[in-house]
């Protein structure tokens, strides 16, 4: 473990019990649990009962896994360079959401497979896309891939809040593999029980046979440059006492990712929605309760990005 790692996970405490029942007494009133939930993750995360949100920024971190390598090059056509390109030029929903909550858009190109056809906006952190699971990324990449986030956490160290969104593919793959290992399930891996299996199962498999290996050896095997980002952005808001929101799977499995690292971390996590796939499974094992229980699946930051004004309100009863 590097010694900006090692720093990072080491100056990150709990959330402030105090301050989150403050929060959440003053929003009682108002009779919307929601919001009284919201309130106490506000507050908790940032150390202080009046809880802020005025100053909020949207990451989206875009990353292919080997995992979902299509096997030839797509070029302009490549599905997360399409979804790229429309956060960049405003016509993705989540483009439309985020001019509405008055939030900027960061987007990063952690590791995709077509980058020169990656917008100009988006900010290179990475050093390629990732590998099939089992070969994610060297311990090396990873390493770097987490500090790049960190980083990208430190320069927004004026933001509020941050909700963060991911594009790429075979995201959904290391997410189950990711979640398996997390719950530390126990069976073998062997051909016997991998021959027939589906996709999402034979990545289940895999991450319950390396459930008990440390966080930065999970990351290197079953993550993907997203994944080790999108952890480092979570460390490093941890850190500083800045919430994180997750959206779909993707930022997920990062979460599960930052809190091997540190547990405590997960006191700096809100949960705007659901989920689909493997996201709920995800945040039980995480102890967190999502703002809304709808099917938005795509997780580029979009349901993230929606729970922004009702942070407003929180902030506003609070004040």
């Amino acid at each position: 473990m590097s010694q900006v790692l090692r720093h990072v996970i080491e100056s990150i405490g709990a959330a402030s019990q105090a301050s989150a029942e403050v929060a959440r007494a003053k929003v009682a009133a108002a009779g919307t649990p929601v919001l009284e939930r919201l309130a106490a993750s506000l507050a908790g995360a940032q150390h202080t009962p009046r809880p802020r949100a005025a100053r909020r920024t949207i990451v989206v971190v875009a990353g292919d896994h080997g995992a979902g390598d299509p096997g030839i090059e797509l070029g302009e056509s490549h599905p997360t360079v399409i979804a790229a390109r429309a956060c960049a030029d405003g016509t993705a929903a989540l483009a439309g959401v985020a001019r509405t909550a008055h939030a900027p858009i960061v987007l990063v190109d952690a590791g995709t497979r077509e980058p020169s056809h990656m917008p100009d906006v988006a900010v290179g952190l990475g050093r390629g896309p990732g590998g099939d699971l089992g070969e994610a990324m060297t311990p090396v990449d990873a390493t770097l891939a987490l500090e790049a986030g960190i980083a990208l956490a430190v320069s927004l160290g004026e933001s509020d809040v941050i909700a963060v969104g991911a594009l790429g593919l075979g995201s959904e793959l290391s997410a189950a593999a990711l979640y398996e290992a997390a719950s530390l399930a126990a069976p073998e891996m062997t051909e016997q029980n991998l021959a027939g299996k589906g996709d999402v199962e034979r990545a289940r498999i895999l991450g319950r046979t390396l459930g008990g290996m440390g966080g930065l050896d999970l990351l290197a095997y079953l993550g993907g440059p997203d994944t080790a980002v999108l952890a480092g952005l979570i460390l490093g808001a941890a850190s500083t006492n800045t919430p994180v929101i997750l959206d779909g799977q993707a930022t997920g499995a990062a979460a599960l990712v930052a809190c091997r690292f540190a547990p405590a971390a997960a006191g700096y996590l809100i949960a705007a929605h659901r989920g689909t796939e493997t996201m709920p499974a995800i945040l039980d094992h995480l102890g967190l309760v999502p703002a809304f229980d709808v099917g938005l699946g795509h997780g580029e930051g979009t349901g993230a990005a929606m729970l922004l004004p009702l942070l407003d309100q929180v902030a506003a009863l609070c004040g």
